[in-house]
């Protein structure tokens, strides 16, 4: 049992640190992908990516959601960093429920708005190499 607990703590404290301490904000000036979703609960995420050698150097998201969608972007982007486009592609929701060990209970639409918007950067990138 305390095992378990202690888990829970430290899951809970993860959750207050990207809560206070979100990590990757801010908008990009030159990004080489970019996104801007709004979820249906009315938050809006933005995602920009940098790209070198096949993996993503930088990424930064900006919000005007509330803390939950806040630490969904914050996770979502150190997930994201520092892999190739095709791994990063791989992150689902799922990835980023599991590391808040499913904390957000209702708000799981957050962490879909958050992959939804990083898949939307990743593909405005793709498709500029493409023209």
């Amino acid at each position: 049992m305390a095992g378990k607990f202690k888990e829970k703590k430290d899951y809970l404290k993860q959750l207050l640190e990207h809560l206070t301490k979100p990590r990757n904000v801010g908008r990009m000036t030159d990004p080489d992908g970019a996104a801007i979703v709004k979820g249906q609960c009315g938050d809006t995420m933005e995602m920009y990516v940098a790209i070198k050698d096949g993996k993503i150097s930088e990424i930064l998201f900006y919000t005007d959601g509330c803390g939950v969608t806040a630490v969904c972007g914050s996770i979502t982007t150190e997930l994201a960093k520092g892999r190739n486009i095709k791994d990063a592609l791989r992150i689902s929701p799922a990835d980023v429920i599991d590391e808040l060990h499913d904390f957000l209970g209702a708000n799981v639409h957050c962490a879909i708005l958050t992959v939804i918007t990083l898949h939307k950067a990743l593909a405005d990138y793709l498709l500029k190499r493409e023209l």
